[in-house]
């Protein structure tokens, strides 16, 4: 769920604040003073871009981190209305688990299935009821409120190999800004020994016109890292922050710990000369984060 009221994968870098919203609860008093009854409010409809190509979608889960103002008895409810291209298709109202007098996530299981086709949008709608008022955090690699999604956004379809260079080529459904990406270190080329190749030395381009199953032409994105030297490389790829090391357990920022893509790129050597790669099946279900179609990025532990 991004500040600007769109659902991305795109998360912010991990140095970026959090966004905050504030919503005030709708609550009825008699003329005693007393509380005798609450309405709901609309907190806000996030919607995302058109899809570039057919999808199936899962919508599995909401996640919403958020604190009251108070934190004891608010008893609240929140109702999702997923739609597309702005028509209803579910709604559900889900009660919330517990009280957060401090910032915590909550999830909830809504298991919607959408099938869109090029250039529909999906969105949801937000809806709070509740006695208190809270503030909702989100956009952020943290505090990545937002859905929990499966489908298939990214298609690969070839890895090039030049002397020190080394490109891969995809597609996606929804698109982001991979240039951040390189930047927040969520997609790595790496090799054996610990061999990590330099993100300073990456470029994003536009690639050839490519035509998917069902007809759609899209226009493939192109990412070239420079000056490589490792062997036996492969790229692993998120929209937010993993553990590109492989440790185990939440690294710093609470994100995932592996990457949702890893693509393994065979090859005789780096040295002299064009090589291919193989990329592996083109075009395989992820589940996201975004978060993410966030949709924005996805929190799991």
């Amino acid at each position: 769920m991004k500040e600007d009221n769109s659902l991305s994968p795109q998360s912010k870098l991990p140095d970026e604040v959090e966004a905050k919203k504030n919503v005030q609860a709708d609550v009825d008093w008699d003329i005693g003073g007393i509380l005798i009854g609450r309405n709901p409010v609309h907190v806000g409809e996030w919607v995302s871009g058109e899809v570039a190509y057919e999808q199936n979608i899962t919508v599995s889960t909401a996640n919403i981190w958020y604190e009251e103002e108070d934190g004891s008895g608010n008893n609240c409810e929140w109702t999702f209305d997923v739609k597309v291209n702005d028509q209803s298709v579910s709604e559900q109202t889900v009660d919330c688990q517990d009280d957060h007098p401090e910032v915590g996530e909550e999830t909830y299981s809504l298991n919607v299935e959408l099938l869109l086709v090029a250039g529909d949008i999906f969105s949801v709608d937000l809806t709070y009821e509740g006695w208190e008022d809270i503030t909702i955090y989100h956009d952020n690699v943290t505090y990545d409120s937002g859905y929990s999604t499966t489908t298939t956004p990214l298609t690969f379809f070839d890895a090039r190999i030049s002397g020190g260079a080394v490109a891969i080529e995809f597609t996606e459904a929804w698109a982001v800004d991979w240039k951040n990406n390189l930047e927040g270190n969520y997609v790595m080329l790496m090799g054996m020994d610990s061999y990590m190749a330099d993100n300073d030395q990456a470029s994003v381009s536009e690639g050839a016109e490519h035509t998917m199953a069902n007809g759609t032409v899209v226009t493939g994105t192109v990412i070239t890292w420079q000056g490589v030297t490792g062997e036996e490389l492969k790229v692993m790829l998120h929209y937010t922050q993993f553990d590109h090391m492989g440790s185990g357990g939440n690294n710093t920022n609470g994100t995932m710990n592996d990457p949702l893509v890893t693509l393994i790129i065979v090859s005789s050597s780096l040295g002299g000369g064009d090589d291919s790669g193989f990329l592996g099946l083109p075009g395989f279900p992820l589940a996201l984060a975004v978060p993410a179609l966030a949709w924005a990025a996805r929190r799991r532990r």
